[in-house]
């Protein structure tokens, strides 16, 4: 079908509080949307801002439309003030985003001032009614988006969630660069990384989770690409370090032994990242074929070995079967780190202070220590302010009280990760991780020397070519 738009360039901002490498990570969602009208408009370009800060003059000529992608927080300001630049530029442009910073700002989004008024809001996944929208110019019988019609705010409401589509496949041709270990301060360890979503929702209702629910207070149902299309899209990635951004790659065991299957048949060979539950341990069998497939660094949600601190987080599992499971999966290669949360209510200073003891006892190579956030709508808003002596920061959004302050609480988290990383840890994870990845430790290093005299490099990781010439050979 013929589309209403001509150029359309989708521009990925930089919301300038990610992790400190979170270049690793491309904008998965904007290059499923790209993908979705790779037929329908005849001229398509992207913007990651991440890395392209004069992004104006980078945007087309041509452009008709636009889009963004607005998954975390930023100022409200530095949205409009990016939507006059993009209008200014290329009066008569159509602008619309998604993700869910938008949904949540979806009606200030669309009664801005026409200078700074994005013109949609899609809400929730994309699933094709981004063209949908292409080919029909218009917002009108499109569910799940928000407009101005005749001077009124105006929202369809969504559809249920449905199955996460095996295609299109993200659009990685619109690339302008490669994604690695690049750090924020321009530090480039020459290592180029990917990303995949194999599946997404959670079955499971932690406590303090918002992304088992929409921006509406809306269940997000876990579904589950096939293996056969991850297998597709892993032949399709260059990269050899491949993050799954699933918040449950294990959940279904079965689909992940096919998985493995298929790459094995297949010769797919990546080392892979992905996050899960303990439930992995119920099948050591499958984890031991992951490891052999190239399935290396895995990060669980523990968040506490506490049994009364496990409860109030609702977790659905205790300190007996955290220590039962991971004795099954231990001895399988891989690099296992942990997410643990301070702060809840009732957690002791002494009960916190008891993690890194226990995480070299289950064998974890890494961890990582959280203080307790609470964002809302979660339940855990709810039970907070139900608690006498506790309270959450307005500006952070952590979690305090009358014993411990956000500052105090923030100092534990420090010391929890120096007790844990005594010379014997530090030694015993160095030899793991450098078994398991083989890292060029001399590239690695001379990139840093370069880093170091050079002052911030091309933030594509580029060499400044002539000064850098070995780096060509």
């Amino acid at each position: 079908m013929v589309s209403s738009f001509k150029s359309a360039c989708f521009i990925y901002p930089d919301d300038g509080n990610s992790s400190r490498y979170d270049r690793m990570f491309p904008p998965l969602g904007l290059e499923l949307v790209a993908a979705s009208v790779r037929d329908s408009i005849p001229s398509r370009s992207m913007i990651d801002l991440r890395f392209d800060k004069k992004w104006e003059q980078l945007l087309p000529e041509d452009t008709d439309l636009v889009a963004l992608s607005f998954l975390w927080d930023m100022p409200l300001p530095s949205v409009f003030k990016m939507v006059r630049s993009i209008k200014k530029l290329r009066p008569g442009v159509t602008v619309v985003c998604g993700g869910r910073f938008a949904e949540v700002n979806s009606e200030a989004l669309v009664t801005a001032p026409d200078e700074e008024r994005v013109d949609v809001v899609f809400s929730g996944p994309d699933d094709g009614r981004f063209k949908i929208f292409v080919e029909n110019g218009t917002p009108d019988h499109i569910t799940g988006v928000s407009f101005i019609r005749d001077g009124e705010y105006r929202v369809t409401p969504m559809e249920p969630y449905g199955q996460i589509p095996d295609e299109p496949l993200p659009d990685r041709s619109l690339r302008r660069g490669r994604y690695g270990m690049i750090r924020r301060d321009g530090l480039d360890l020459g290592i180029a990384t990917d990303a995949i979503q194999s599946s997404r929702g959670c079955p499971f209702r932690c406590a303090f989770c918002t992304f088992n629910k929409d921006s509406q207070g809306r269940e997000i149902a876990y579904t589950a690409r096939s293996p056969e299309s991850i297998a597709d899209e892993l032949e399709q990635i260059d990269a050899p370090f491949v993050t799954f951004v699933d918040d449950l790659a294990f959940h279904r065991p079965d689909r992940m032994d096919k998985l493995c299957n298929i790459l094995l048949e297949r010769n797919i060979k990546k080392t892979y990242a992905i996050e899960t539950r303990i439930s992995m341990g119920m099948r050591p069998e499958i984890v031991e074929k992951m490891s052999r497939v190239g399935f290396r660094y895995i990060t669980f949600g523990i968040e506490s070995m506490h049994d009364h601190v496990l409860d109030f987080l609702n977790k659905g599992f205790h300190r007996h079967q955290i220590e039962k499971l991971f004795a099954r999966i231990n001895h399988v290669p891989m690099y296992f780190i942990a997410n643990f949360i301070i702060g809840s209510i009732g957690e002791s200073r002494e009960e916190m202070l008891q993690i890194p003891e226990f995480a070299r006892k289950i064998g974890l190579d890494s961890i990582m220590v959280h203080p307790l956030r609470s964002f809302g709508p979660e339940p855990l808003t709810e039970k907070v302010l139900a608690t006498p002596g506790y309270y959450i920061d307005p500006k952070s959004k952590r979690v305090y009280s009358d014993e411990l302050s956000v500052k105090e609480i923030l100092n534990l988290a420090r010391q929890i990760k120096r007790n844990f990383w005594t010379p014997k840890q530090k030694l015993k994870s160095a030899i793991k991780f450098q078994r398991l990845f083989k890292p060029n430790i001399p590239d690695i290093a001379w990139r840093m020397v370069l880093w170091k005299l050079q002052g911030e490099p091309d933030p594509w990781g580029e060499a400044v070519r002539g000064k850098n010439k070995h780096l060509d050979s």
